[in-house]
């Protein structure tokens, strides 16, 4: 649990909000995971069938429909940077208060469904408080679905094959909680790319990572 509160302090601590989003084509590695992204996302009907789909905790679901959805949702109308709630669910995990954690989480995941951080700890939550197994089980399909798809976008040793993730959260639940490296100082190449040092691991054996926040310009 000790080391669990210290990725949680760090992600407090460092967590921001996202720069403004682009309005550009696809580039050319989302288009090779997820291919006629363009169109599916300017496609309201469309775009809300695969999010429902992915929201539904589908165990499965294809790589391409789920780079849709996650890398389609900074895209939506409404979209807002700041995950609302996401500091309080974390302090509350920090505070071993497990059922006020799950309680946030849900409604995080209510309007932020494709944030790794939040489908994370409120799977931690709710193992925690014992939820049902269908509940559980859906919280791991989705973060799973998330965790492989930033998997393909690159293998994060160097600017032109970063990981690329919506949110900032989401650099640090990557490298920390699926990577298990431990974190140290970061730095924003051409305010695009973030580089951060890390101690090598067994899943990740460099010395820096590498990461696009999808959308900043």
């Amino acid at each position: 649990m000790m080391a669990r509160k210290i990725i949680l302090a760090a992600i407090v601590a460092m967590a921001g909000a996202m720069a403004p989003l682009r309005a550009q084509p696809a580039p050319e590695w989302l288009e090779a995971i997820a291919p006629g992204f363009d169109t599916v996302v300017r496609d309201p009907v469309e775009y809300r069938r695969l999010a429902d789909k992915f929201s539904e905790g589908v165990v499965w679901m294809s790589a391409r429909d789920c780079a849709i959805v996650y890398w389609g949702f900074p895209l939506q109308p409404g979209f807002t940077p700041e995950v609302s709630g996401e500091s309080d669910m974390m302090r509350a995990i920090m505070a071993e208060d497990y059922t006020a954690a799950y309680t946030l989480g849900v409604e995080i995941l209510r309007h932020s469904p494709v944030n790794l951080t939040a489908l994370y700890w409120t799977l931690f939550a709710a193992t925690e408080t014992r939820q049902s197994w269908e509940v559980r089980n859906s919280l791991r399909g989705r973060y799973n679905n998330l965790t492989q798809i930033i998997s393909l976008s690159g293998d994060g040793t160097s600017p032109p094959t970063a990981f690329r993730v919506v949110w900032e959260s989401d650099m640090y639940s990557y490298t920390m909680l699926e990577l298990e490296l431990e974190i140290g100082d970061g730095f924003l190449w051409d305010d695009r790319w973030t580089e951060f040092e890390v101690t090598p691991g067994a899943k990740f054996n460099h010395k820096s990572i590498f990461y696009e926040q999808w959308g900043r310009r």
